[in-house]
């Protein structure tokens, strides 16, 4: 009888968890941002943000042009990444980036990709974040 009710119970904690992860996927990794820039057409972007939003940084993946993103370089005192997600949006690879802003100034985000076949790094987006205000007090 225990075996039996141990069975059950474990049966189904396994299903409320593989259905809760199942319904938990966005592109935005759990979080909401603010803003979310689309740089598919675009080098370079601005954006202005007050401290504590998160903000999202979303592209094509450079995947299909023989390369592919090595990371994002950015002022760790002013801005800290939540999340990097690589994702099938219809067939096309994207990649997208958020970041939490933590302190106010300015500052580049650059997102930064090598070839698959090997080489250089050479920066692949550029964004300019401003950070000010957002603060209780503020």
């Amino acid at each position: 009888m225990f075996m039996k009710n141990g069975i059950i119970v474990i049966i189904s904690i396994f299903v409320l968890f593989v259905g809760g992860c199942a319904g938990s996927f966005s592109e935005d990794g759990g979080l909401e941002p603010v803003e979310t820039i689309v740089l598919d057409d675009d080098f370079a972007a601005q954006i202005s943000v007050a401290r504590a939003d998160v903000f999202a940084l979303d592209m094509i993946n450079p995947v299909h042009k023989g390369h592919r993103i090595s990371g994002a370089f950015f002022d760790p005192s002013m801005l800290r990444m939540e999340r990097f997600i690589e994702y099938d949006n219809e067939g096309e690879l994207r990649a997208r980036y958020l970041f939490s802003a933590l302190a106010d100034g300015s500052s580049d985000v650059l997102i930064k990709m090598v070839p698959v076949s090997g080489g250089d790094q050479v920066v692949f987006k550029q964004v300019s974040v401003s950070v000010s205000g957002g603060g209780w007090l503020d």
